[in-house]
């Protein structure tokens, strides 16, 4: 008999966690939803906004447009927001703009730049330049490209 009366008195003892579980439900409740993001309402409003740009409407009164009902974006934002929106809706995926490429191989990270060695100095075409013929032109074994020097004789 002693352990029927343990066993009751065992259920009847509240779930310790039931406080706090009553507390935080509570919060939930109370808490504010959270307003969507600048780039989830330009998307949502996308077709409206197209409408608009088709009236001849500029983006700067879209922006205006938009900030009177709280949603606050710079004009470089609101043109790199319309543009994400439009592809997305098309179907295209998002470009990623940071971090590493996605497809590039761990191999080509890691390999080192090739050591540079400069090209070798012919004596010759440093120590003396070739005479002008008598009448001016220069020889034809040496083609005269403008002001760029040529490598051929180096």
């Amino acid at each position: 008999m002693a352990r029927g009366l343990m066993a009751m008195s065992e259920a009847a003892e509240p779930d310790p966690h039931e406080a706090l579980r009553t507390f935080l439900r509570e919060q939930v409740r109370l808490a504010p939803s959270r307003k969507p993001s600048g780039y989830a309402s330009v998307k949502a409003v996308l077709p409206e906004i197209k409408a608009l740009k088709a009236r001849c409407r500029t983006d700067a009164e879209i922006q205006e447009f938009l900030a009177l009902k709280g949603v606050r974006l710079s004009l470089a934002t609101l043109r790199q927001y319309i543009g994400s929106a439009a592809r997305e809706l098309a179907g295209h995926r998002p470009v990623r703009r940071r971090g590493k490429p996605a497809s590039q191989p761990a191999a080509e990270t890691q390999r080192a730049p090739a050591p540079h060695r400069p090209a070798p100095v012919a004596q010759s075409a440093v120590a003396a330049p070739d005479p002008l013929p008598a009448r001016g032109h220069a020889p034809a074994s040496h083609p005269v490209v403008g002001h760029r020097l040529s490598t051929k004789h180096l």
